[in-house]
């Protein structure tokens, strides 16, 4: 017994003495920039033992073993691990986390460090855009930037993309310079593709984003050049902001293999409310009374009918998108490569609507001497674009709506039904949508193939010579048909096919000189001077045909009727040649200046205005490096004021319109004939954007909080505008003119905090608030004007005129109704069929009746604001991402209430669907109490006229994208070929909170026109994708 408690009390000794040899007390004090830190975690690696810092920076942590490592972290500072020092007091040293200060951006011409800028750039990183379904990379660019304001002009797969910055900067588009790995992409130049447009709707479902053919995976950095003072170094190209893509190049280590895929489905968000079947035969009912008919028996007892055919859940489906991609990179004996081949497929939400892109990308650069390095970047894709006509009133989705519940899709025999009463064979008439989406058959190929060669010699210490190849081929055919049919009484008693080959061909060859120069380890020197020429060619054939032997397994156009032939034929070219210079100085951190100046000779202008000079100017004062400021370091930790100055241009018109250019038409007696299709000025001249931008940045409370605010004025003068010598003669000819002025006004702001931040929780919030107004301040004189029309240019929607926003919607101000005969006697003077329940319309002028001088101004789409919040949660290898965006104040003209909202059934539409806001009507003595006008035939008051009754609150807030990941743990694969797991889940588009009535109010510009933005008519809706997939490295 003696012996077992000796043993036991020997064994407590050895214990005690272990703990002290071996679990020791570690004391240390934690400072930065010599002030202390409280509040910084202090852990043990790999264990749970661990404390943070006091008030005076110090720290005690006990039972730490000798050969322990420490792991130090606080929000706003680098994390440290640092082994343990039994024997002394710890002296660590914290370093600010600002390392995005040090990131080099690309500027265009060259790079620069973030803090050595002075001008309004944002970047996003792969990491913001990755584990995301983007067919193109501009939808990546919704919510991330301030002033960049993204929206989808039509939701069709592949459609097209209007991308904003800072505002309208012209009337000829407003889209920015795409730039990819120095090779420019421009968006508004030969992307249509005619399909459905020669036959009826708008482009903005045709039109194919510039880069739908760029791979988002490929994506390295994207680089957002805002104001003149950034963009100026690209001249007559960057008036609208410039956007600058860098690819993915081969890193240092070992070679790394990457596959990722993804599964997703699409489905519509929210529907538009129209009639069901009873519904439907009540208001039917009302009709037939309302023309002294009897009521028809399927109209007499609604109550007694089920729910009918509901177009919209006919022609929407839940749709599949996939997505394969393959990479391979790294970097051996001074060679850095990366290859990837990507395979994506994504089926539209809309019947016959699909979308598919095959794309490979090798990119390749070499330290052959230690003098002269090559490289290579090449890019190439093909895809097919099934595309469905929308965007007018014969196209599907205004189909869906407007076609009777009544109508069953298909009829007892198994073929497509179509209206059985109604006008006879009207035109004008709902069409079965589903029967059109399978007979109308359009489909556009393109291949795309982008990239540059290059290379660079070292000639002195810090000066390279780079010399740079760069070009951009696109090449595309569409093919449509549309047959005759026959649906109930609707015909179409023609076979069409229409086709077109569109092809454009882009190089630059860029030659410059960079010197970089540091002096005393304070004043840093780089400066450029170089020389640019470059090309654009495009040309197209299209033909059509109708006959009776076309069909739809044979289109081609030799088996049309020749009497029907309509050919076409077009090409133009435009070419510059350009001189650039740009100076970078900084002195010890503190001050910063940069000034460029870039000489653009076009050849889309005559001798006397040929050459534009475009200079900028920027300066930066970094004045928390300021020995003055070393007492407010401790709360600010870093304060730069920036300003920058620079004038642009803008050529984006049709080539040599400043000759005459005759056009050859064929003649009815055979033969052709020439006509002029441009009239010559040779007066006119570049478009000059001049701008001026402020702001600041801002680093306080250890780093935790960053905030980045510009202001800008943007003053653009001498726009082109297409105009017509005599507007009252059809044959009038066309001619382009320098006719105004817009100043554009805005502020930015951008909000990055790091809410906590410890070993195994991140939280970080970023917040970007945009707000401008722009005003038209000179027009061709007074009472001038730009109209925008729709529908085959029968409706004047909004009007663009001195004084006021580029634009604004256009019409006639209502007043409510006139609720009895007491106020019809009262009112001034309409239509001579106005009645009881009608509406009263203002009487603006004040000369007792309603006509065409009471219109004005009913609104626009200029949001007073827009904003987003991004928030990151990491918790151990978990990621969660949540992106709302918003947009407040902005208005939407509802074109498509135009047609459904049951006011007049008319325009041989009798039996067409409308809105449920026909169940509201008024009706004398049973419902007067409402702001929903009579149902009338062929609406003799002009309830329909273009008034502010169809304009709606377009501001929502969207749940814009949810995306979370898990990283596996890497010690799984310990004894594995694979490095790295990652698996995730993305929903975008998940919920739209607003009050807007139609599909969605994220709406761009119909048919890709400035002067037509927020109009809805019959738009494809945008739809809700959630996907899952995942990420393997070897």
């Amino acid at each position: 017994m003696q012996k077992r408690t000796l043993k036991k009390l020997l064994c407590l000794i050895v214990c005690m003495w272990g703990n002290f040899f071996y679990a020791q007390t570690v004391k240390g004090k934690v400072t930065s920039g010599g002030a202390n830190l409280p509040g910084v975690s202090v852990i043990v690696q790999g264990t749970k033992n661990g404390t943070v810092t006091d008030f005076d920076g110090s720290f005690v942590l006990n039972n730490v073993e000798p050969k322990a490592l420490l792991l130090f972290s606080y929000v706003g500072y680098k994390n440290l691990s640092i082994p343990a020092d039994t024997k002394s007091v710890m002296q660590i040293t914290m370093i600010s986390d600002l390392e995005k200060l040090n990131e080099v951006v690309v500027i265009g011409y060259g790079t620069s460090k973030r803090k050595d800028i002075n001008g309004a750039v944002s970047s996003i990183k792969a990491s913001e855009i990755q584990d995301k379904p983007f067919v193109s990379i501009d939808q990546a660019l919704v919510g991330k930037a301030a002033g960049v304001n993204v929206t989808q002009n039509s939701g069709t797969p592949g459609g097209g993309i209007s991308v904003q910055i800072r505002g309208i900067t012209s009337i000829n588009g407003n889209e920015p310079l795409y730039v990819i790995d120095g090779t420019p992409v421009f968006a508004d130049k030969n992307n249509d593709t005619f399909s459905f447009s020669a036959l009826g709707g708008g482009n903005g479902q045709t039109k194919n984003s510039a880069l739908s053919g760029l791979n988002i995976s490929d994506i390295e950095t994207i680089d957002i050049l805002k104001d003149a003072s950034a963009t100026a170094i690209y001249g007559a190209n960057g008036a609208n902001g410039v956007v600058l893509i860098t690819t993915k190049k081969g890193k240092k280590g070992k070679s790394k293999f990457t596959y990722e895929t993804y599964l997703g489905t699409q489905e519509i968000r929210n529907t538009v409310d129209v009639l069901n079947l009873p519904e439907y035969a009540a208001y039917q009912a009302k009709i037939y009374k309302l023309n002294g008919e009897p009521v028809p028996y399927q109209y007499q007892k609604p109550n007694l009918l089920g729910n009918g055919t509901n177009w919209q859940d006919e022609l929407f489906r839940t749709a599949t998108m996939y997505n394969h991609q393959l990479s391979f990179s790294g970097e051996k004996e001074g060679t850095r490569y990366y290859t990837s081949l990507n395979y994506f497929d994504q089926e539209g939400i809309v019947l016959n609507s699909d979308f598919n892109r095959l794309s490979m990308r090798l990119n390749v650069d070499s330290n052959v001497k230690s003098w002269l390095k090559i490289g290579n970047n090449l890019s190439v894709s093909k895809s097919s674009q099934q595309v469905v006509r929308n965007d007018d009133r014969g196209g599907l989705v205004m189909n869906a709506l407007r076609q009777s519940p009544e109508l069953p899709v298909r009829t007892p025999d198994g073929s497509y039904a179509g209206p059985t009463s109604g006008l006879g064979s009207s035109a004008n008439e709902a069409t079965n949508p589903i029967a059109l989406s399978e007979y109308n058959n359009s489909t556009t190929e393109r291949f795309k193939i982008n990239g540059n060669l290059f290379a660079d010699f070292t000639l002195i210490k810090g000066l390279v010579f780079r010399t740079e190849l760069g070009y951009d081929l696109n090449f595309a055919k569409s093919s449509t048909f549309a047959p005759k049919y026959t649906l109930g009484n609707v015909n179409e008693l023609l076979n069409k096919s229409f086709k077109q080959q569109d092809q454009s061909y882009y190089w630059n060859i860029k030659n410059y000189l960079t010197y970089n120069k540091t002096i005393s380890e304070k004043h840093n020197f780089t400066f450029l001077l170089g020389q640019e020429a470059q090309e654009s060619r495009y040309e197209y054939l299209s033909g059509y045909r109708s006959g009776e032997f076309l069909n739809k397994n044979f289109t081609n156009l030799n088996i049309g009727d020749i009497d029907t032939a309509v050919n076409g034929n077009g090409s133009g070219r435009w070419s510059m040649t350009s001189y650039i210079s740009r100076l970078n100085y900084s002195f010890s951190d503190r001050y910063s200046f940069s000034a460029s100046i870039r000489a653009d000779a076009s050849s889309n202008f005559g001798p006397n205005n040929k050459w534009g000079y475009f200079p900028s100017f920027s300066g930066g004062w970094t004045v928390s490096n300021e020995k003055f400021f070393e007492p407010l370091s401790n709360s600010i930790n870093y304060l730069k004021f920036r300003a920058g100055y620079g004038t642009v241009g803008n050529q984006n018109i049709p080539a040599n319109r400043y000759q005459t250019i005759l056009s050859l038409l064929s003649s009815p007696f055979g033969g052709v004939s020439p006509t002029i299709d441009n009239l010559g000025n040779p007066n006119i001249k570049w478009e000059s954007l001049k701008s001026f931008n402020t702001g600041f940045e801002l680093a306080m409370l250890n780093n935790r909080v960053k905030l980045d605010f510009d202001y800008y004025v943007k003053n653009s003068s001498d726009f082109l505008t297409k105009q017509i010598n005599d507007e009252s003669n059809q044959s009038a000819l066309n001619y382009y003119l320098n006719t105004g002025e817009i100043v554009t006004k805005g502020i930015e702001l951008t909000l990055n905090t790091r809410n906590i931040a410890t070993e195994n929780f991140n939280w970080d919030t970023t917040i970007i608030f945009s707000k401008y107004n722009n005003e038209l301040t000179r027009f061709q004189g007074e009472g001038k004007s730009l109209l925008g029309k729709v529908q085959f240019d029968l409706y004047n929607v909004t009007r663009t005129t001195e004084g006021q926003p580029v634009g604004q919607f256009y019409g006639y101000v209502t007043d409510g109704l006139f609720k009895n005969a007491a106020e019809l006697a009262a009112g001034p003077v309409q239509e001579a069929g106005t009645g009881i329940g009608d509406i009263r319309f203002k009487d603006l002028n004040g000369d007792g009746k309603i006509d065409s001088k009471d219109q004005t101004a009913i609104g626009d789409a200029i949001p007073d604001f827009t904003y987003a919040v991004t928030n990151n949660f990491r918790y151990k290898n978990f990621n969660l991402g949540i992106v709302l965006t918003g947009s407040q104040g902005n208005q939407i003209y509802n074109f498509t209430r135009h047609y459904i909202d049951g006011i007049y059934p008319g325009f041989g539409d009798r039996f067409g669907n409308v809105s449920t806001q026909a169940i509201h009507a008024f009706e004398p003595g049973v419902n007067e109490n409402t702001d929903v006008p009579r149902i009338t035939l062929n609406d003799p008051n002009g309830n329909g006229r273009i008034s502010n009754r169809f304009v709606e609150d377009g501001s929502y807030l969207r749940i814009q994208n949810v995306s979370l990941s898990y990283d596996l743990p890497s010690k799984i694969f310990d004894n594995s070929f694979i490095s790295k797991v990652r698996l995730y889940v993305n929903v975008q588009n998940l919920y739209t909170f607003t009050k807007y009535s139609g599909f969605d109010p994220a709406l761009g510009n119909l048919d890709q026109n400035i002067t037509l933005s927020g109009i809805d008519l019959g738009r494809y809706p945008v739809p809700r994708t959630i996907s899952a997939g995942v990420n393997l490295e070897f």
